[in-house]
């Protein structure tokens, strides 16, 4: 299996620190093989598509943006991604 990469977009306000927080936890939980990185360069954010914060990106494509995430969207993210 091809490992994962998110990305976490932010300035590194609490709601993006939230996201983060989130975004491990189902991650370690469901086991699956990730990379995650932290991203808050606004440059970077603009050329993944970012347009507001927090925001997750998989494997390049973004999946959420402006709003923390609950565990079972992320979690619904991340099965799709598998399959």
């Amino acid at each position: 299996m091809v490992k994962m990469k998110i990305e976490i977009c932010g300035p590194g306000c609490p709601r993006c620190l939230s996201t983060e927080e989130i975004v491990r936890k189902v991650v370690k939980r469901m086991k699956v093989d990730a990379e995650i990185k932290k991203i808050s360069d606004f440059n970077t954010m603009a050329d993944l598509g970012v347009i507001m914060t927090p925001a997750i990106v998989v494997n390049g494509k973004v999946k959420i943006q402006g709003k923390i995430p609950t565990e079972e969207e992320v979690e619904k993210i991340l099965k799709d991604e598998i399959n």
